[in-house]
């Protein structure tokens, strides 16, 4: 916690006080009492000229520290970023393990890069490279002529578990939610209004509160290693290898689970699965016009309403095709502009991934975001999805393979099922990419 917000949390714990103060009367009003009045009231007005203070230095060295992030090329922007940063930094995976290893709670750095993170376990952000790092990796440079017997550099990894995927551009939350069942409510049924004439009555009417659960499902990542192994690859490039290999396991079957889970116990109940399979589209690949019909049919005036509102997710073959269709018909030149571009220009979004679904049978399915109210999450408007997670990484079988000299290392990631809380924003859309 900076300076300014232990000054803040002092001056809220002294208002409240004196206004628990002011509602005493008689008796309850004694001298020890006025005392301690003038006193908070003293101290109260101390602590705005210390917050002036506090609040001027901490500007000075954001301002200082943004400069020289962009030297860096990294993004810590304010003190708190800067504080918990510096925590990172000296926080390893190791010392988690370790600390698991033996049977004992983390202490030190790694204790408290977890209480700044809000997590018991060990946090998600320890699997980032740290600012040394990644400065590191910049100012890599190769060294020639090399000897005959060269080191072995491993290139850090910049895992992102969560933000780095398809889920959460389309939309989907991933709030960290504590022990117990996940719950949201959406009303599915409004109020209904009318003209009436004078004197006439408005009938009521019922409304209704969907909610949907979610319950927790475990996605797991397990690593061994040889302790000989350990000790000839050494701490640093240990700290890499761990990084790689969890994190990229992890990042890559969420994301997909996030997508085309399909609800069947122990897979997530992802996107396609809640959503609802279009007809099946015209005759013939999809033309130029064909692409422009779909984006148009998506504004619907409530959470899309303008082309720019519209944003599509499709499979790799889709938009592939996209970026080889152009408007040119025969013995008309209509520009050349391919739709893939055209649509970058018009549209609220066009692109794809490698985890979205094959085509079958010449289609190929796509997911159609209508984001017009929701910015691109609830952070920056109403939610319209949410993936929960119960956000801990734990450790098993600490000594599983101990007669082979093995370690291994297992973490699990608890998250539930995708809820559509606003289901209008989205829809399944199929395209026709071959005959």
């Amino acid at each position: 916690m900076i300076a300014s917000q232990k000054i803040q949390l002092r001056q809220s714990e002294i208002r409240q006080r004196l206004g628990e103060i002011a509602g005493l009367e008689g008796d309850d009003y004694s001298d020890e009492v006025k005392g301690e009045e003038t006193k908070l009231q003293g101290e109260l007005r101390e602590s705005e000229q210390r917050l002036r203070t506090a609040l001027t230095v901490e500007a000075a060295e954001d301002e200082a520290a943004k400069k020289e992030a962009e030297q860096r090329g990294d993004n810590q922007l304010d003190a708190e970023a800067r504080e918990k940063a510096e925590l990172r930094s000296k926080a390893t995976l190791t010392g988690y393990f370790r600390a698991a290893a033996n049977g004992r709670l983390v202490t030190g750095a790694e204790a408290e890069f977890a209480a700044a993170c809000g997590v018991e376990g060990i946090p998600l952000e320890v699997f980032e490279p740290t600012a040394e790092e990644r400065k590191a990796e910049a100012e890599r440079r190769a060294v020639t002529p090399a000897p005959g017997t060269v080191g072995v550099n491993l290139d850090p990894i910049r895992p992102a578990v969560f933000a780095a995927s398809v889920v959460p551009r389309l939309g989907v939350d991933m709030p960290r939610v504590p022990s117990g069942t996940f719950a949201s409510g959406t009303v599915t049924g409004s109020a209904v209004a009318a003209a009436k004439d004078k004197g006439a009555d408005i009938d009521a009417t019922a409304g209704a509160i969907t909610v949907s659960t979610s319950t927790p499902k475990r996605i797991s990542a397990r690593l061994e290693l040889a302790i000989e192994d350990i000790a000839a690859v050494g701490q640093e490039n240990f700290e890499s290898i761990l990084r790689q290999n969890l994190s990229l396991a992890l990042s890559d079957e969420l994301d997909d689970q996030g997508l085309n889970g399909d609800g069947q116990v122990p897979n997530l109940a992802g996107l396609f699965n809640k959503l609802t399979d279009p007809n099946a589209p015209a005759a013939g690949v999809i033309a130029f016009d064909g692409f422009v019909g779909t984006f148009a049919d998506g504004i619907d005036g409530l959470w899309a309403t303008v082309a720019k509102d519209v944003a599509i997710v499709a499979g790799p073959d889709t938009y592939k095709l996209a970026c080889k269709t152009f408007r040119d018909a025969a013995g008309q030149d209509l520009g050349d502009v391919s739709f893939a571009d055209y649509a970058m220009q018009h549209y609220g979004g066009f692109w794809t991934s490698k985890r979205m679904p094959d085509k079958a049978a010449h289609i190929q399915q796509g997911i159609l975001y209508r984001k017009g109210r929701s910015g691109m999450g609830a952070s920056m408007g109403m939610r319209t999805a949410v993936c929960p997670h119960w956000g801990e990484v734990s450790i098993d079988d600490i000594y599983s393979g101990a007669k082979s000299g093995t370690r291994s290392f297992t973490m699990h990631v608890l998250l539930g099922d995708v809820i559509l809380v606003q289901p209008d924003a989205y829809a399944q859309v199929s395209f026709r990419v071959s005959a």
